[in-house]
């Protein structure tokens, strides 16, 4: 008894792990949308001027950004460039600086200041120096996200988005629309995906692949489009790949498959039961047969017993 309780213990606590990626996903969304409508609370409690003058300074550090190219250039404010400045810049409640949604593939997540191993566990990362997530001509931002976490998903379904598909970027009350025109893979140490086009709105979205091994990186390109409410809601979730199907659907085919063969052992056990249970019955049904006695090697009846002589048995009677 006690052993089959171990074995019931141990199940409970391997569908238990099974269900984590699930229920953690579920918990870190939830989180997630908890952080987002934060946010948008403490963006609504500003005063509009306060929300342009986030926005001008965000401009300005996007302008320095590609005036400078990275190199120092005469009459440049290099402040506005460093750590701290950038830290501040568009930042609320958390650091968060505002939400990224993607509709194609159910995704709604906080972006942060940096690519920190803690930012990218919970939300989206804004790569520093690139350009912050405002818009405007000359423009590129990039968001980092991870993929394949067993507790969130995040950016696991970013290889499902196609030419055409739309993203969003919510920062400081303004949505910017931006649409996917290109997709690539790139060795981790490539840069050439931070650079600036001349007079182009760009945003891109990077994440580790190939999933699970995560030796490149899988990059999104978006450009700026303008938004328009209606395409907005009119666009829906599609359905998940087959290895996002399967590793959702997995746990509970496994538990199916679990209660199947233990109702087949039940079944068997049961089925055995009864037939013992007939055979007994219908040894007691016999016992005064002659014919089933002889048969059985049994005697029945008033006066019959079995005696011994030496080595030798005998029926007395019948």
């Amino acid at each position: 008894m006690r052993k089959k309780w171990i074995i019931r213990f141990v199940t409970a606590i391997g569908f238990l792990l099974l269900l984590y990626p699930a229920v953690g996903n579920m918990f870190q969304r939830y989180r997630q949308s908890n952080v987002i409508a934060s946010y948008q609370s403490d963006i609504t409690k500003n005063d509009k001027e306060e929300i342009e003058n986030e926005i001008r300074r965000a401009q300005e550090y996007n302008s320095m950004l590609f005036q400078s190219a990275g190199a120092v250039v005469d009459n440049m404010d290099q402040n506005i460039l460093s750590d701290e400045s950038y830290q501040s810049i568009l930042s609320q409640s958390n650091s968060v600086m505002g939400s990224i949604e993607i509709p194609r593939i159910d995704v709604d997540l906080p972006i942060y200041h940096g690519t920190s191993e803690e930012v990218l566990s919970g939300g989206a990362g804004h790569q520093q120096g690139t350009s912050m997530p405002v818009g405007g001509e000359n423009t590129h931002c990039v968001l980092t996200g991870h993929r394949g976490l067993p507790g969130a998903s995040l950016f696991t379904r970013l290889d499902e988005l196609a030419e055409g598909d739309l993203f969003f970027l919510k920062v400081m009350g303004q949505i910017l629309a931006y649409r996917v025109f290109d997709t690539e893979i790139v060795e981790p140490d490539n840069t050439d995906i931070l650079s600036i086009s001349p007079g182009r709105d760009e945003c891109s979205l990077v994440t580790c692949t190939p999933y699970g091994l995560n030796t490149h990186r899988l990059v999104i390109h978006g450009e700026r489009v303008p938004y328009k409410e209606a395409e907005y809601e009119e666009i829906s979730a599609g359905i998940p790949s087959e290895r996002e199907c399967f590793l959702i659907l997995f746990p509970f085919i496994l538990a199916g498959v679990m209660l199947v063969v233990k109702l087949w052992d039940w079944r068997e056990k049961k089925y055995a039961q009864k037939y013992k249970k007939i055979s007994k019955t219908d040894m007691l049904d016999h016992r005064h047969d002659p014919v089933y006695c002889r048969t059985s090697g049994r005697s029945s009846g008033s006066g019959k017993r079995r005696r011994k002589h030496g080595r030798r048995k005998y029926t007395v009677g019948g």
